[in-house]
């Protein structure tokens, strides 16, 4: 059996910057097993099956190498622009809405096009939540990324939800944030015990226009990602988290700055709309050819 397969670099317009991702957008024919095994072999943190749905356009399984997760930022940019660039769904000059199924349930995906153009692919994420309580001392979260309390800025560390749970840091200065040493072991080890996929350190900082913009680092060995280059949900977790804490005003944007250590600098843009958080930015195609299974 053939198995088209597309990659994406997600959440940049240039080719080998952003995140990578696959696209398998005739997914109906395969089984669990075969998704797993595609995934592994492409190896990427994320690769996207698409199928058909009855209770939307398309349903679609997020699979890293190791495991299924329920929801992915730079996978679901990756596969609506490749059924966009293949005319399986038919967009228009203004604001197009496409609704997904999901194992979180039924999303809405909104693509800004201009003048025949995609401007940006903004998807609303699940229903944000945000834990205060962390039940491990802060200095052993620090130690596992060779910092030290001294080096967080005033918000508390949070575990914070979009589809995913993460856990956002607070940290004072980008030399802080580029000199981290994770310790993946231990970043394992207390993601499990806080029931979270990845630790997601951050600063924020205000451009000369006064927009905000946070630069991220985001490390999720619990599912075999060392560090990820872009990922929507844990950005979209943190606007939540910035608007909750009033850094963030409605309808503002966030511009989130990932990557850069690995070389593959992200921008992913998200903004609260009542009460809703919704990530956003663009793709484009790096590769396409076929699986043989």
């Amino acid at each position: 059996m053939k198995v088209k397969t597309y990659i994406y670099d997600s959440f940049t317009n240039e080719k080998f910057k952003g995140n990578q991702a696959a696209v398998i957008p005739y997914a109906d024919n395969l089984s669990v097993e075969d998704m797993k095994n595609i995934a592994k072999e492409i190896n990427y943190s994320e690769t996207a099956f698409l199928f058909k749905s009855e209770k939307a356009f398309k349903k679609v399984r997020f699979f890293t190498p190791n495991s299924e997760v329920d929801l992915c930022g730079h996978a679901t940019i990756a596969y609506i622009r490749c059924l966009c660039d293949n005319k399986i769904l038919e967009i228009e000059n203004g604001e197009n809405i496409v609704e997904i199924e999901t194992n979180v349930g039924i999303l809405p995906i909104i693509i800004n096009v201009e003048n025949k153009s995609i401007k940006n692919i903004m998807m609303y994420q699940a229903d944000a939540e945000i834990r205060e309580k962390i039940d491990i001392d802060i200095s052993l979260i620090m130690n596992t990324i060779g910092l030290k309390t001294e080096d967080l800025e005033e918000l508390k560390i949070v575990k914070a939800y979009t589809g995913l749970w993460d856990l956002l840091i607070h940290l004072k200065d980008k030399e802080s944030l580029y000199n981290i040493k994770a310790n993946m072991n231990k970043i394992k080890d207390i993601s499990k015990n806080l029931d979270i996929i990845s630790f997601h350190p951050f600063v924020l900082e205000r451009d000369e226009h006064n927009n905000l913009k946070a630069y991220v680092r985001n490390f999720a060995p619990i599912v075999e990602i060392d560090e990820e280059s872009a990922t929507g949900t844990s950005n979209g977790a943190l606007a939540y988290h910035l608007y909750e804490q009033g850094y963030l005003k409605e309808n503002e944007f966030l511009t989130c700055v990932q990557g850069e250590t690995m070389g593959r600098t992200s921008k992913i843009i998200a903004q609260i709309k009542n009460n809703r958080v919704l990530v956003g930015g663009q793709a484009v195609k790096t590769f396409e050819g076929e699986f043989d299974i």
